[in-house]
């Protein structure tokens, strides 16, 4: 994807002619084999076809039907709490940038009723959107590429979008990977070249922007589109570099506060790399961070042999380079945004499966080589079925389930550098059964490697982080926490102005508003690590807010938010304004306590 011929003749796409059956520049991508106009290959069957629309509906279904993650739900009951309260979503903190609040805002006044609904209401706008940009980005591809070529790069960064991890989908990583895609589909698509420029311009811009930490993505499309058209590309990368400071700018404009919050964020996550240097325990967490991924996303574990094919197979010397080296450059982009951050969520990092499935999509459209599928058919067959069983079961296999990964990397790896082309036909095969093999196992393998993230009951992780955290364990607790809610809320009154004093998930189930522009204590919370918060101006904002006479109760969770481990002057301010030793109602399964007012 990083790296194809470049055939520019100064006047853009729509002067471009259509990519033919020889060798040209080459990039990075070798030879041009197909046309990209021409047919792509026989149709499959309709019994396929069918199928794969079937599965497809399954999908969207089952997506829709687990949700959303608590870290949306953060930042959506975040938004709706205090904009009950009389505070528009710009001014509300809930630890993400003014772009990225908009966005969410936005899609959360497009949905109505009861959260369940509202949540697959969300997904399935998310779904179309999504599924419109990978067609857009097709349609560009397909304007530089073989048909069949930019069917599979398409196809596999859409499914890799869409079968994302569900703590990955809608995060501000995942949504920056979304723009990105649409960013480099508006700069192949849009016949202008200074139309197409400044759209993708904007695009690529707030791929930074919903996150700052975001950046490195969106030097993916730009690498990506500089080798596909270098005119537009440096136009592109022109226009983004104006219209980056040019938005975080016009944030800052519409809401001042925004520039303190970038500034005294970082104080919310303590000892990071980025504030006390990278140690061994950092390289430690960083190799689990990414074998973790590799091993839930198994594309990433096949990106080597993929990016190693890639290379073999194309016609220059710079070529062979470029593919290793320019996919060098790209991973460690994703993985330095990780390390800054140093928290080693898994989707910090979720760039990384998009990434390798455009890349191993293409390798295998170009040279369907066996050890590749296998190893996806491999991994997509396997992995479900362990990461499935109990944690106990999981904790006593970690050794043979990351040396199945080890090896399925060490085998492909060596087999596209020694062999080249397994599709080679050899003497005595059956004509017949080598093309339908190489036909119709590229369009199971790669889907079945995607798909792992969407199964019921495949964890986030499979034994770090949220390794319990499965599709049917969300909508479990949602269904216990969100029906105890429901009656808190029908006790207090539904209008009722509370104190939240709990992480956001809670006042999203919950639904009363609060007059705090902190409606999820972040700057409160955080004292319980470093109480050098506490000279912070937002934390004495958010304390203020216990202040408010309004306000008849305090939502507290006594695990997220212990009043004895926060600072004193926040502990006591909420002692006395709350009885919590006399709560009106409480959940001890979820450390909750409804303390009223005294």
């Amino acid at each position: 994807m990083n790296s194809i011929p470049d055939i520019d003749d100064g006047a853009g796409i729509s002067a471009r002619p259509t990519p033919r059956a020889e060798p040209g520049p080459d990039t990075g991508g070798g030879v041009v084999s197909g046309s990209g106009s021409g047919r792509a290959g026989t149709p499959y069957p309709l019994a396929v076809r069918l199928a794969a629309a079937v599965l497809g509906v399954a999908a969207a279904a089952v997506m829709c039907w687990s949700g959303l993650n608590h870290d949306v739900r953060y930042v959506l009951g975040g938004m709706r709490a205090s904009g009950r309260g009389g505070i528009p979503a710009s001014g509300t903190f809930v630890h993400r940038p003014l772009a990225y609040r908009y966005l969410l805002s936005w899609l959360d006044h497009l949905s109505a009723g009861p959260v369940a609904a509202r949540e697959a209401w969300i997904r399935l706008l998310v779904i179309v959107v999504t599924a419109a940009v990978v067609w857009w980005l097709r349609a560009g591809l397909a304007r530089h590429l073989p048909r069949r070529e930019a069917n599979a790069v398409a196809g596999g960064i859409g499914l890799a979008l869409l079968f994302a991890p569900a703590w990955d989908f809608l995060q501000p990583e995942w949504v920056a990977v979304l723009l990105a895609v649409a960013g480099l589909a508006a700069a192949l698509v849009l016949r202008r070249t200074w139309v197409a420029a400044g759209v993708a311009g904007v695009l690529i811009a707030l791929v930074t922007l919903v996150k700052y930490t975001t950046a490195p993505t969106a030097l993916l499309p730009l690498g990506a589109l500089i080798a596909l058209d270098r005119r537009r590309g440096w136009w592109t990368t022109a226009a983004a570099a104006v219209a980056t400071p040019v938005g975080f700018a016009l944030a800052i404009l519409v809401q001042p506060r925004e520039w303190r919050w970038f500034n005294e964020l970082s104080a919310l996550n303590p000892d990071t790399p980025l504030q006390h240097g990278l140690h061994s325990a950092d390289a430690h967490a960083l190799i689990t961070t990414v074998g973790t991924e590799a091993l839930m996303n198994p594309v990433v574990a096949l990106l080597p042999a993929a990016v190693v094919l890639l290379a073999r197979g194309s016609s220059s010397r710079r070529a062979r380079w470029a593919w290793p080296l320019l996919t060098a450059a790209g991973v460690t982009g994703v993985l330095a945004a990780l390390v800054v951050q140093g928290q080693w969520f898994q989707y910090h990092v979720a760039a990384l499966p998009v990434l390798a499935a455009a890349l191993c999509s293409l390798a295998v459209a170009r040279r369907p080589d066996l050890p590749l599928l296998a190893g996806a058919l491999l991994l997509g067959l396997t992995v479900p079925l362990i990461a499935g069983q109990s944690w106990n079961w999981r904790h006593a296999h970690e050794t043979a389930a990351y040396t199945l990964v080890c090896v399925v990397v060490v085998v492909t790896l060596i087999a596209a550098c020694l062999r080249g082309r397994w599709g080679t036909k050899r003497r005595g095969q059956q004509p017949v059964l080598r093309g339908a093999l190489l036909r119709y196992a590229p369009a199971v393998a790669i889907p079945l490697a995607l798909a792992i993230p969407v199964w019921p009951t495949t964890p986030y992780s499979y034994d770090t982080r949220h390794s319990t955290f499965t599709a049917i364990e969300r909508a479990r607790t949602r269904h216990e926490l969100g029906d105890w809610m429901t009656g808190v809320r029908h006790r207090i009154g539904a209008d009722t102005p509370v104190t939240y004093l709990a992480f956001g998930d809670v006042g999203y189930l919950l639904g009363n508003p609060t007059h705090c522009r902190y409606p999820t204590p972040d700057f409160l919370q955080r004292t319980r690590y470093d109480r050098s918060i506490t000279s912070q101006v937002s934390y004495r904002e958010n304390l203020r807010c216990l202040d408010d006479p309004t306000s008849r109760y305090a939502v507290l969770d006594t695990s997220w938010f212990p009043l004895a481990q926060v600072a004193p002057q926040a502990a006591t301010a909420i002692r006395h304004r709350f009885d919590c030793a006399h709560p009106v109602a409480a959940l001890p399964a979820f450390h909750l306590l409804i303390c009223p007012r005294r």
